[in-house]
């Protein structure tokens, strides 16, 4: 049993745990959230006793070994990946030199008290290496590292060569290797894609110790955790449950506990109405003075914890672009004798909501470039419809704010038709908040100037919108906040995330990236996962279905056959050209209720972006149902209308 009692831990005069206290089984798997500076980390690193509380105390099992992963990718540098895995066995690697010691002993003192001595250590330094899996531990090592996503190539790599996020993952295999009793990871799917995240979740569902993780994935956690902490105003509460049950959980506490608080404040303002009324009236003085008795008893409720929403993200008014937002035709893309893509052929209609998706270099990075005309192709063409305008955030852009530059200053001077308050939301809702906004941007840290770049990015009157990796410095609020903002953004996003959650609640096409290629699926990404495990299962059911039927026997002569083949061919041809006249009167008629559709939602996201909005309007509720209604319905529409394009390409 871990247990923490009444800890205590300030900062600067910024009290991060105030008397908290919890407790947790040795094999409990528990989600850490909160929101960020409520103390996740420092909770993390006090158990793992890298730092120690101001008062308190920790408990844990004797001999119980913790193991902890840090945000920052440690200094790494003078070994190859699986040799640098393998140093987390230090202690091991002494104890099998020990052992090779005691062996040397024994084979010279074969009696007496130095040879039975050796013998009982021995025993015990072999008993522990099995126990830890020592002479297993290179094959683990590879294992973990193919995992979270190395190639054999990689393993004899040098360390320095890889990006801080790769080290990351280096670091999460040494800690995994050693196979700790209590596991605390911090944020520990931040580097990883879906694929790395998927074999970590699966194989911390399977480990055997206790686990605490924060992460701001919220599929992780619905996964791996069956408990959930709430680390909130310094204190901890629990829920039982993955992260989806404890935001149910909350809500309901949330409601009740709003619903208290202002029954007593209702209380203490009608008796403080009547203390203030009747307070000079000598005939009420023995009532006045009981009022007075009365609300000196009351024991006041706090507000609940976030009973503040965070504020909402307005887009700018943007003008609507053309109908074909980008057209690639024979798109070939090549760096020196790599081929990222060659010849493809894509087109992406106003209002899109894409996702591009595939393993780590599949080229979804690459292809953001090319839309966003940051990378030239290498042959073929690349047009962007009448009216576009891009705005394009990738993870270099922080590198190009004015770190001489206020956070404020920085947005205010890029923001387009927005006002204070909208600019101070949006800075609100990327996480500056309060006196945050006047630091100047050099202080910042890499994930506060990523944050900020994307908040300039959002602030231009920009109708397409390229997001690679927009949620990467985000907890799960201002992911939420992002996600809400897009579903209302009138114009077209193409996105790279590996956050699942938002993949399935936003987009409704999936392009899947990789050998030179572009495929195209419709629905989120559950619909595409589902898509290619059919594809996976189709081509073995349809050649075990050939060899069960076998080849039909030909029946009639050559001259039938041919006279058969052109009547049939004849019939196809007459076929065909009336599917393409009923494709053409199809394609008109949706196109066109695309277009009144359209125009419909674009007059409702002008009145919505109103700042007085909620004030003007008492029939809000309906005007955002109907413009979410028509988002729905011009998804659907334009799904239709590619599904009528792709007939009329195999007809052709």
């Amino acid at each position: 049993m871990l247990t923490l009692d009444n800890l205590r831990k300030s900062y600067g005069g910024q009290t991060i745990l105030d008397g908290a206290s919890w407790s947790m089984a040795d094999d409990a798997r528990v989600g850490l959230v909160g929101l960020n500076g409520a103390g996740k980390s420092t909770l993390l690193k006090m158990i793992a006793e890298q730092i120690a509380p101001d008062s308190g105390r920790i408990s844990r099992p004797q001999r119980t070994r913790v193991g902890y992963l840090a945000q920052d990718a440690p200094e790494m540098a003078g070994r190859s990946v699986i040799e640098e895995t393998l140093s987390a066995l230090t202690e091991l690697r002494a104890l099998d030199a020990r052992r090779i010691e005691l062996e040397q002993i024994l084979a010279r003192e074969h009696t007496g008290p130095v040879h039975d001595a050796a013998l009982a250590e021995l025993g015990e330094v072999l008993t522990n290496l099995e126990r830890h899996r020592f002479y297993t531990a290179e094959s683990r090592a590879e294992a973990l590292l193919f995992g979270l996503g190395f190639t054999p190539v990689d393993l004899g790599r040098d360390v320095a060569e890889f990006s801080g996020g790769i080290r990351m993952r280096i670091a999460l295999a040494k800690l995994l290797l050693t196979e700790p009793e209590f596991l605390m990871l911090d944020e520990p799917t931040n580097h990883l894609d879906i694929e790395a995240r998927n074999w970590l979740e699966d194989y911390l569902a399977d480990y055997p110790g206790g686990l605490i993780v924060v992460s701001h994935d919220r599929y992780f956690l619905d996964r791996v955790t069956t408990r959930t902490v709430e680390v909130s105003r310094g204190r901890l509460t629990e829920y039982i449950g993955g992260y989806s049950k404890y935001l149910v959980q909350r809500n309901e506490r949330f409601a009740a506990e709003l619903a208290a608080y202002q029954k007593q404040r209702d209380e203490i303002e009608h008796i403080e109405a009547f203390i203030s009324r009747f307070r000079y009236q000598a005939s009420k003085a023995s009532l006045v003075q009981s009022r007075i008795k009365q609300l000196e008893k009351i024991v006041r409720l706090e507000p609940p914890a976030n009973i503040e929403k965070p504020p909402a993200i307005s887009f700018p008014v943007c003008e609507r672009g053309a109908r074909r937002v980008f057209e690639l035709r024979g798109g070939v893309k090549k760096y020196g004798p790599l081929t990222v893509y060659d010849g493809i052929d894509l087109v992406i209609e106003r209002g899109a909501r894409i996702a591009l998706v595939g393993p780590n270099g599949a080229g979804k990075s690459t292809m953001m470039k090319i839309l966003a005309g940051v990378e030239p192709l290498t042959a073929g063409e690349r047009r962007v419809g009448d009216g576009v305008r891009i705005g394009y955030f990738a993870q270099n852009l922080a590198e190009g704010l004015d770190y001489e530059k206020r956070v404020l200053n920085e947005l205010s001077d890029a923001a387009e038709g927005m006002t204070t308050t909208e600019i101070r939301g949006l800075l609100g809702a990327m996480l500056f908040s309060g006196d945050e906004v006047e630091k100047r941007v050099g202080v910042l840290s890499g994930g506060e100037r990523a944050r900020l770049a994307l908040a300039k990015v959002l602030a231009h009157r920009n109708n397409c919108l390229l997001l690679d990796e927009p949620t990467n410095n985000l907890d799960i609020v201002a992911k939420d906040t992002l996600l809400e903002a897009l579903r209302r953004f009138p114009g077209t996003v193409v996105i790279v995330s590996h956050d699942r959650y938002l993949l399935n609640e936003l987009v409704t096409e999936v392009i899947e990236v990789g050998r030179g290629l572009a495929i195209r699926y419709l629905g989120n990404y559950d619909d595409y996962l589902a898509k290619k495990a059919a594809e996976a299962a189709g081509p073995a059911a349809a050649s075990a279905g050939a060899s069960r039927n076998g080849a039909a026997p030909e029946r009639n002569g050559r001259s039938e056959a041919a006279r058969r083949d052109q009547n049939a061919a004849r019939k196809r041809e007459r076929e065909a050209e009336r599917r393409r006249e009923s494709a053409a009167r199809a394609r008109e008629r949706i196109e066109g209720e695309i277009e009144r559709k359209e125009t419909e939602k674009m007059t409702l996201g002008g009145i919505m972006n109103d700042p007085s909005f909620y004030l003007k309007r008492s029939d809000a509720n309906e005007v955002i149902g109907r413009y979410e209604k028509l988002g729905r319905e011009i998804e659907r529409l334009y799904a239709e209308l590619m599904s009528l394009e792709r007939g009329a390409d195999d007809a052709r």
